[in-house]
C-alpha cells in the first residue's frame, strides 16, 4: 500500500470513529428518576450507585459485563413499591473508577460488600445478570 493511500485510509478511519463516538455520546441522556452517589470502596476507587427510592427491603441490581447500573433505569422505578431500589456500576465501567493494579472482576464481591456496608443496607436482595450474578 502506498504511503498516500495509507494516510487517506487512516484519515477516513479516524473520521468514522469520531462520528460513531459523537453519535453514541450525544444519543443517550439520563432521564431516570434515580439519585446518583459515589461510594468509596478503597483508596482512590469510587463506585457509582444509583438510588431509585422506594420503600421496604433493599433490592440491589448488579449490572453485567460492559454495562452500568443505568441498564436498569427503565425497569427499577417500576419496582419501588416492592422495595428500595439501588444499582451499582462496578469498577472500571461508566462513571465508576478503578485501580489499575486490580482486576475489576476479581474485586466485584468485595466491592458490593463495601457498598452495602457504606449504605448500611440490612438483608438486601441482590439481583444481577451476566458477571453481576457471578459472586
Amino acid at each position: 500500500m502506498s504511503h498516500h493511500l495509507w494516510r487517506v485510509s487512516f484519515a477516513c478511519g479516524m473520521f468514522l470513529v469520531a462520528q460513531l463516538y459523537a453519535q453514541g455520546s450525544s444519543a443517550w441522556r439520563d432521564t431516570s428518576t434515580h439519585r446518583i452517589r459515589f461510594v468509596s470502596v478503597e483508596k482512590n476507587v469510587q463506585l457509582e450507585v444509583l438510588d431509585w427510592g422506594g420503600h421496604g427491603r433493599p433490592i440491589v441490581f448488579l449490572a453485567g459485563g460492559g454495562s452500568t447500573a443505568h441498564v436498569f433505569d427503565d425497569f427499577a422505578p417500576k419496582l419501588t413499591t416492592s422495595g428500595h431500589l439501588y444499582g451499582i456500576t462496578r469498577r472500571g465501567f461508566g462513571a465508576s473508577s478503578y485501580s489499575a493494579t486490580d482486576n475489576p472482576a476479581d474485586r466485584l464481591g468485595d466491592d458490593v460488600v463495601a457498598v452495602l456496608d457504606a449504605l448500611k443496607l440490612v438483608k438486601p436482595i441482590l439481583a444481577g445478570h451476566s458477571i453481576g450474578a457471578r459472586k
